[in-house]
């Protein structure tokens, strides 16, 4: 299995299995507020579509992260391949005990220098609600910088974010 080790992390790719751990966040309003879908009323929900995902793509890389220093989860760490526009792009979601802690940086760093080595990635994008400037911060110390504006609605559209969407290039 796939795994990544950074000084206080370990990753490896999300199993049906990590569905319990999962909780932790996905039921958290708070996680919620600028991503895409709605926190989940049961920590059964992923069921619907974790079993769908395939742990070995080299496309759509999903990996469960923990802390080494008392074992728990901390969150999901996610890269999916554009061929389109051949691009990667990032995504992160952290249990709200764990943001300001410098893990989603740690992490996503070590994920996309990862996907370098073995996957020849060389394009990174990002987008973000202008309003979220933890997530902003969390992608410029990626070194990934300003390429335009644009928006996003939530899946139930309830609500639609004027965003950043930020982009890093590999050589």
């Amino acid at each position: 299995m796939e795994t990544i080790e950074t000084e206080r992390l370990t990753m490896r790719r999300l199993m049906p299995e990590d569905y319990l751990e999962m909780a932790a966040w996905d039921m958290d309003e708070r996680v919620y507020k600028y991503l895409l879908g709605n926190a989940c009323k049961t920590p059964e929900e992923p069921l619907v579509w974790l079993p769908k995902k395939d742990p070995n793509s080299r496309t759509n890389i999903l990996m469960i992260v923990h802390a080494k220093a008392d074992g728990h989860a901390v969150g999901i760490y996610a890269l999916n391949y554009i061929t389109e526009s051949d691009v990667w792009t990032l995504s992160y979601v952290n249990r709200y005990e764990d943001w300001g802690k410098g893990y989603t940086v740690e992490g996503m760093k070590a994920l996309m220098d990862h996907a370098v080595k073995e996957y020849g990635a060389h394009a990174f994008e990002a987008e973000c609600a202008k309003v979220n400037t933890g997530s902003a911060r969390v992608m410029q110390k990626l070194g990934m910088v300003y390429d335009h504006d644009s928006s996003y609605s939530k899946l139930d559209n309830s609500v639609t974010f004027e965003s950043i969407v930020y982009r890093l290039t590999v050589s």
